[in-house]
């Protein structure tokens, strides 16, 4: 994963430089003296699965992680290629962010395939390949991504084809 999805990981949880919490973090991503620019795809989950444990302990663990892709929207937002990209939400709408959702999700990491089809007018199917991030995290992001646009009525369920391979169903009204 690039830096910039740690970072606004980090930031959605207000975990600033310097304090004990980016201590434990730099430790849990093997990381000496900062963040890296790159940092291994299991490091990343275990990255989202800690967060869910420690701001969301009292949720199931899935419960959490989604969570916890709910709150990275809003931290990316404040990285500056989180705001450069996110700008553009509001005058998107929901068609293109589903068009585009795998090409943004994939500027982040240097693995797996994501692809969208559409199925009917607001119904697309997600196709996540060789991705092993849970989806509950990516349901979580989306369904910021939806708030962030004013759709509030979205449904997104996921069937999980392999550990890496994940199928979701996305409408709105």
């Amino acid at each position: 994963m690039k830096h910039s999805a740690v970072e606004g990981l980090l930031r959605g949880f207000g975990v600033l430089t310097g304090s004990a919490e980016m201590t434990e973090v730099l430790e849990l991503l093997g990381a000496k003296g900062g963040l890296p620019s790159e940092i291994p795809v299991d490091r990343y989950i275990s990255l989202i699965e800690w967060l869910a444990r420690r701001h969301f302990g009292t949720q199931p663990l899935k419960e959490g992680i989604r969570s916890v892709g709910m709150r990275m929207l809003h931290g990316y937002r404040q990285t500056l290629l989180g705001n450069i990209q996110l700008k553009a939400l509001n005058l998107m709408g929901p068609e293109r962010l589903m068009r585009k959702m795998g090409d943004f999700i994939g500027r982040n990491s240097n693995f797996g395939e994501r692809t969208a089809q559409e199925v009917a007018p607001r119904h697309w199917k997600l196709f996540f390949n060789g991705v092993p991030i849970a989806p509950e995290f990516y349901q979580g992001l989306a369904e910021a991504a939806f708030d962030a646009m004013g759709i509030r009525k979205v449904r997104m369920t996921f069937q999980r084809k392999s550990p890496e391979d994940t199928e979701f169903d996305v409408r709105w009204e």
